[in-house]
This record gives C-alpha cells, structure tokens and sequence, in this order.
C-alpha cells in the first residue's frame, strides 16, 4: 500500500480531521487535485476533504476547533473553512452525479457511502485519487483507477468513454490540464474528445463563457492549445495568430492589464455581438473597438473614442495593430494628461453662451493636448479665446 508523507503543518490540521470525522462516525479523504499535485511534487492551496457521511456537520466542528470562518454552500451542500488568514480546506460529502440522458446539462446529485462511487464521478484517473485521513489507515493512498500510473507516465486519461459527453466542460480541463501540467492526452481519451467536440455547441453561454474564463487565465497561449484540439473551429471563433497573442502578452505587463477579455474581444471578432449572451456594458465595447482600425487610429478625433474603452479594449487595439501600438501606448502612458483644465462653468465665464459650442471646444482641448499643441491652462484658455474673436480653432 502506498503512502503519502504530508508537510509537518499538513499532517497535524489532516490528522486533526480524521480524528473529528472518527468521533461524528464517519470517513474522511482527501482527493482531486492536491492529492495529484502531491505525487508530482507540486505546490498547492485548495484542499478538497471528501467525507462519506455530512460534510456539513464535520466542517462546523472542524471550525469550531480552529476558531476559524465557517462558509455553507447550500447547493451540494458543502463547507469551508478558512482560518490564520491563508489557511483553506472545502468540505464536500461524497456524492454521485446523474447526468441527462437526452441533453447536456448539470447532473443530478445525491450523497453516497461508497467512495469509489465518487472518484468514479470524476473527470480523469490523475484527479481521481485519494489520500485516507482516518486514524488507523491515515496516509494511504486509494487509487483503483490507476491514476498514480498516469501521473508517472504523464497522461490525461478520462474513466469512462462517455465522459466527454455528459459533461462537455472536461474538454476545456483535459487541454488546460495537458498545458499546465506538460502532460500528453492519453490516444484514446484524444479519440472520445475529437469524436464529442460537438457537445461543446450545446452547453449553456454561462457555462461555457465560465470555462473559456478559466482557459484563458491561464495565458495566451491556451488559444494555441484550443485551436490545437479543434475547439475553436467547432465553435466558431477566430483565431488572432501568434503575433497578436504576443503583443498581448507584452502589452498586459507594460500596462498591467488582465488580458482575459482582451482575448475574448479576439475570439469573437469576426462574429456579430448580438450573437453572445454578454453584458450590455461588454457588448458596447466591442462596438466601440470595431469602430477603430488603422485608418481612424491616425485621425486625431480618435482620442475621443480611446477614452470610451476600457484597458482590455486597449489592450486588444495595441495587439491588432502593431504598426500604429505606439498610439495606444502613448494614450496609456498619457490620457490624465490629455484631460482639460477649463470645465464647462470656466468656457462660460470666458464669454461662451451655454450650447453644444461648449463641448466642441473640450473635444478641440482635448485634441490639442493630443498632438502636443496644448500642454495647459493658458492654451486652453487662448483657444477659447481664438474661438471667440472668429478664429479657426480646429488642428
């Protein structure tokens, strides 16, 4: 039998656990991810304990005994608990899922006894480990889908061959997985997810926006991996080259910017915004970056529509137009600059009546500063001026 050698921190808050879950009659693991990360020698900071019997009831106790936060989580339901401000441990009784037979939706949950009725459930063998933490049997490692076999031989490998179709989502984890950990996707498991990419198009927007989400927190370069295993051509997304996801990259750190929706402004570029689910504040800045391209990026009314969008929008322009990105690093670097001295109460006090004339001339500030020919209070005020003795005040 095979053990796991906890840190010594570990070992005390699991054997802790396994004691509390002996003395409430039931049986603890953990399982998942950590237990994975483990046998690969890797860090972690979540820990999923598995308890076959009320999960609940074991994370009130567990809380108590450590004086830290209890959090319920009513759909499962589960727990966690939170305490010496980092330190985290979720709950969850062990469960089975039920998925529809003639759709693809969320499964249909109900508490098990069996905890091999749980790790079944799971989405490949590498995550479907666990690590015992009852007094006794503490340490030993439960593996009868040999999934320590696959983490040594660097494989995903799904459990059953209709996993990719009862929950289409694996499909994002088994490519993030194959990115993240440098493992390859087992031939067969490559196979059953070729043959049901298609169940990706009958996924809820919510569901799969949240898991094109987590893909692209990953990086850029999960777009390579996406395109890689046909997720992209099935649903239809653009794919913005390599030269675009580098100047991203690039871009994201010089101006410290999530690229997350800057790359989702790339994958539906070529789609009609009314196509997505989207927030309607998200929806108007992909109107907004589509109204700009390298022609209006050297129009100097652009910096008025560059102080509509927001930094991934930016972002987007500064990547998909390399020959004109020192404009957008420019209005990065400069828009608190760019903003006017004079508001509109001072344009009056300089003698303008109040009409659109007013807002006319912020724009025409603005623009000055722009292109360098007003740099303060007494240029804005000499245009004002300029306008009000009959000159041209346009640049």
């Amino acid at each position: 039998m095979r053990r796991i050698n906890f840190q010594s921190e570990l070992r005390s808050v699991f054997k802790e656990i396994g004691q509390i879950a002996r003395k409430l009659g039931y049986s603890v693991y953990i399982v998942g991810g950590p237990v994975r990360d483990i046998l690969l020698g890797r860090s972690f900071q979540d820990v999923d304990v598995v308890c076959v019997g009320n999960a609940v009831k074991l994370a009130k106790v567990f809380s108590r005994r450590v004086k830290g936060e209890f959090i319920y989580r009513r759909r499962y339901p589960n727990a966690t608990v939170k305490w010496n401000n980092s330190a985290k441990v979720d709950f969850v009784s062990a469960r089975s899922e039920v998925y529809p037979k003639n759709r693809i939706g969320l499964p249909r949950i109900r508490r098990t006894k069996d905890l091999l009725i749980d790790l079944n459930r799971r989405d490949f063998t590498v995550n479907a480990i666990a690590v015992d933490l009852n007094p006794g049997t503490f340490g030993n490692l439960y593996d009868p889908f040999n999934g320590l076999l696959d983490c040594q031989k660097k494989l995903i490998r799904v459990l059953h061959p209709n996993s990719f179709k009862e929950d289409p989502t694996r499909i994002f984890r088994a490519i993030r997985f194959s990115m993240e950990l440098s493992f390859q996707i087992e031939e067969n498991t490559k196979k059953l997810l070729n043959r049901d990419l298609k169940f990706l198009k009958q996924l809820s927007q919510a569901r799969l926006w949240k898991e094109i989400k987590i893909c692209l927190n990953d990086g850029s370069d999960v777009l390579n991996y996406l395109k890689k295993f046909g997720v992209l051509r099935v649903l239809n997304f653009s794919y913005p080259g390599q030269g675009f996801l580098e100047r991203v990259d690039v871009g994201s750190i010089q101006f410290d910017v999530n690229p997350v929706n800057t790359l989702i402004l790339a994958l539906i570029e070529k789609k009609p915004a009314r196509c997505y689910s989207f927030e309607r504040s998200f929806i108007q800045q992909i109107n907004y970056v589509r109204e700009i391209n390298n022609k209006a990026l050297r129009n100097i009314e652009v910096v008025h529509k560059l102080f509509k969008l927001e930094d991934y929008s930016l972002l987007f322009l500064f990547a998909r137009y390399p020959k004109n990105s020192i404009i957008i690093e420019n209005f990065f670097d400069n828009r608190e600059k760019l903003k006017p001295e004079l508001n509109g109460e001072d344009i009056k006090k300089l003698g303008v009546n109040e009409s659109p004339e007013i807002g006319k001339l912020m724009k025409r500030i603005i623009e000055g500063r722009w292109i360098g020919k007003i740099s303060g209070r007494n240029e804005e005020v000499d245009l004002v001026e300029r306008y009000l003795g009959g000159k041209d005040v346009s640049w």
